[in-house]
């Protein structure tokens, strides 16, 4: 079939434009695609120019994909730049970069993080945006270690009122009123979230509405079952809560870290590959000496370890300016209940609201957390706040990120 004199004539400007580079004057892909899809049909060309027009296109994609991987990568190290500075800033060391950068993947996030900071530095009763929840599926755990808040139970306040697990609905309407600068959800706080029933409908929920997810764990619930369950809902971090020996493991958590380490190494196995496994320590007086040597043991089988120093609430007077309830965090726990930190979340004097009785944007916006900081800006912190240490030592970050003149000892 012949082209008409139009048909010809916009044929070979578009193929001429193609060929120089030209036509491609909003959305490179799209642009492409359309013209491959326009003028390579074979009623219109011949097939020869068909096949040099769809090698082209295809030359041009790989161009695009290569230049898109290189600006992602450069953007990554950027970003992880930034959480060594803050890291160093507000946590004494650079360890804690990565905890950080687990939260926070998206540009964006890190300036609403960089006006929580600002908001702080100038005393004003107000946090920019929250970019990260912390939900407490569970309320108990099958481990009852040494040093744990579960294990103490004057630690806590009200403690027969709160519930064992949280209610599926509670979680999706968590999930449902987070305001869009949230990045991720942590399941974690005070217990074993592998023992929520419905703990895999929960990470495959927050990761439907596009919330990265972190699933912490003490690991000794990884069967067979459970570790196919988790590949499955595909949380963007596993972090497992061990020590760094097996002395300690034992000791403290009776628990065998050999047992621990085959059940990582069989997930890794069976793990997505875009899924990170991540350790944590509860470093304390006891195990203090031996966190030299954990990298070396974990060495191939995980990609960080975090040191996450012991709380206890022993001291006698404030330690310095905190900047938790500035953070953009926000712990949620199985009853409902709200606090601005995750360190002290069982304590009734730091909740600031209730998602049974309200919602979570009057919550962010409203009296009980605006009260809260405006506390903290006048000195008249909550009696857990004043008392709140985390154990000190050489080379061991901070717990609580905090503008301090003091930042060791228990006074």
């Amino acid at each position: 079939m012949k082209l008409c004199f139009r048909s010809r004539f916009r044929f070979r400007s578009r193929f001429r434009l193609f060929q120089q580079g030209i036509y491609k004057h909003t959305h490179p892909v799209k642009s492409y695609y359309r013209i491959a899809l326009d003028i390579t049909s074979p009623s219109i060309i011949p097939h020869e120019c068909s096949f040099q027009i769809n090698q082209a296109y295809k030359t041009q994609m790989v161009t695009l994909n290569m230049a898109s991987n290189t600006r992602e990568r450069f953007i990554k190290l950027v970003l992880k730049g930034c959480c060594h500075i803050a890291s160093v800033m507000f946590y004494g060391n650079s360890k804690n970069a990565d905890w950080i950068y687990e939260k926070m993947n998206r540009p964006v996030t890190y300036v609403h993080e960089a006006l929580n900071v600002i908001y702080f530095a100038a005393r004003k009763p107000k946090v920019h945006r929250i970019i990260s929840l912390i939900v407490e599926p569970v309320f108990g755990c099958n481990l009852q270690c040494s040093y744990c808040w579960h294990s103490i139970n004057h630690y806590f306040e009200h403690k027969s009122k709160r519930p064992r697990f949280m209610p599926l609905d509670l979680f999706k309407k968590i999930v449902d009123q987070a305001p869009a600068s949230v990045e991720s959800i942590a399941f974690a706080l005070i217990g074993e979230p592998l023992l929520h029933p419905h703990i895999h409908t929960m990470i495959t929920y927050a990761r439907s509405k596009g919330i990265r997810t972190v699933l912490y764990t003490n690991g000794t619930l990884l069967t067979a079952q459970v570790m196919q369950n988790i590949a499955q809902s595909n949380p963007d971090v596993l972090v497992v809560s061990v020590e760094p020996d097996e002395a300690n493991a034992l000791k403290h958590r009776g628990v065998s870290l050999d047992v621990l380490k085959a059940r990582i190494r069989a997930f890794k196995v069976i793990k997505p590959p875009g899924m990170e496994i991540k350790l944590s320590v509860v470093v304390h007086q006891d195990n203090m000496t031996e966190i030299k040597n954990i990298h070396k043991t974990w060495e191939g089988l995980v990609s960080h370890i975090k040191l996450s120093p012991m709380i206890r609430y022993n001291g006698t007077r404030a330690m310095g300016d905190c900047i938790e309830p500035w953070r953009g965090s926000l712990s949620i726990l199985t009853n409902g209940d709200v606090s601005p930190c995750c360190v002290s979340a069982g304590y009734r004097s730091i909740i600031v609201g209730n998602l049974k009785d309200d919602t979570l944007d009057r919550i962010i916006h409203g009296p009980g957390l605006r009260g809260l900081l405006n506390d903290f800006i006048h000195k008249k912190r909550p009696e857990v706040c004043v008392r709140c240490r985390s154990f000190q030592g050489k080379h061991i970050p901070l717990r609580v990120p905090a503008i301090t003149k003091n930042r060791s000892g228990n006074s």
